[in-house]
């Protein structure tokens, strides 16, 4: 099994689309900070002969998308042949619900995630910034019905004909819908900032999944993520409700409706990565942990602060701090930082991801729905 460089998921080596366009301030842009990982390796292979011809290119402003984005139908099925069961993150270099995209074509790609759940115990980790089309799609129901079809032909196609014997092997797929989503897809929406969270917070909460979760990378802000009651709701045991004082290490909050199921937070990486204050990975940390829900930091990215630096610095680092609504940056030499990495001032110090790390507090974090390993 391939290993992922991603930290939460086994695999992202299924990639049956190609191509993406900009949608948000977390996709970077032509001489600005930050920038999209995807655009960067597929403008890396986007030469005549290489993958990505067409589909990306490399300009004097940066990798850029050209807008072009086509299912990569030969690759179509390939989860169906991995027997060892997996975490996948599905189209880690595109985007599901991309507009290019018809919804007829989508749908295969959903049949071929519910036929991998479904005869390789695979799980399907799908993410998107298209909230909004993703609902859309997903409350349809002629597209449910295209995807019930067509997984029942892979199923088919890859039962034992020895165990047909025993009936149609498509009597084990349930017919799945938007009132009745399929297990071992999780859906996620990613989000920068306090704006484009709030915007697609409400198509996730009505998207019809069995798993739904946020990615919050690359953070650029702190947030307000909206999990915690005004009453103070707990639960025992039995899943019973109790206000007011009694003794909360015997019990969990209530979920909340419209509650994501997992949260994962990070900064970002790469040559024009922008940092993520500490104090913003705390709050959403914090939240999660009062709200009961899976928390997991994937990493701090090019920049992390004085605690997860290590050694005294040998060469001149990059460090920047947070004031007045904005990053201020400047550098220190090895004389300046003999007594090592303040935590405090500066914030953060440019050391690179791999030294950065992805400890928060002293700690890993790598919640996971349900208690998933």
């Amino acid at each position: 099994m391939t290993v992922s460089k991603i930290e939460w998921t086994d695999r992202s080596d299924w990639n049956p689309i190609r191509g993406c366009t900009r949608v948000s301030p977390g996709c970077g842009g032509p001489g600005k900070h930050g920038g999209c990982y995807a655009e960067a390796i597929a403008a890396r292979f986007s030469d005549p002969g290489q993958p990505f011809h067409g589909f990306a290119e490399r300009t004097s402003s940066g990798p850029r998308w050209t807008g072009k984005v086509e299912v990569q139908w030969d690759r179509l099925t390939a989860p169906l042949g991995w027997r060892k069961p997996a975490r996948i993150f599905a189209s880690s270099m595109a985007d599901w619900f991309h507009e290019a995209l018809p919804a007829a074509e989508i749908a295969s790609l959903f049949a071929v995630a519910v036929a991998a759940v479904h005869l390789r115990g695979h799980t399907i980790q799908i993410l998107t910034k298209r909230a909004d089309r993703m609902r859309e799609i997903l409350e349809s129901e002629a597209f449910w019905g295209q995807v019930n079809a067509e997984a029942g032909m892979h199923v088919m196609e890859r039962t034992d004909p020895l165990d047909r014997r025993w009936g149609d092997a498509r009597a084990t797929l349930e017919e799945y819908g938007p009132g009745k989503p399929p297990p071992g897809i999780w859906l996620g929406v990613s989000a920068e900032d306090q704006r484009r969270y709030d915007e697609r917070r409400p198509q996730l909460e009505a998207t019809p999944a069995a798993v739904r979760f946020w990615s919050l990378e690359p953070l650029l802000g702190g947030l307000d993520l909206g999990l915690a009651d005004d009453d103070e709701c707990y639960c025992d045991f039995a899943g019973r409700g109790f206000f007011g004082s009694f003794d909360r290490r015997h019990a969990a909050p209530c979920p909340k409706a419209g509650q994501p199921d997992w949260v994962i937070a990070g900064g970002e990486s790469g040559p024009r990565a922008r940092p993520v204050h500490p104090d913003w990975a705390r709050s959403i940390r914090d939240q999660c942990a009062a709200a009961g829900v899976p928390f997991f930091f994937k990493q701090w990215g090019e920049w992390a602060p004085g605690e997860a630096c290590g050694a005294p610095p040998t060469r001149t680092e990059q460090t920047t701090t947070w004031w007045n609504e904005g990053w201020h940056f400047g550098t220190q030499t090895p004389a300046d930082g003999r007594n090592g990495h303040g935590d405090d001032e500066p914030d953060l110090y440019r050391v690179g991801k791999r030294r950065a790390g992805r400890t928060l507090d002293g700690r890993t974090h790598d919640g996971m729905p349900g208690g998933a390993a």
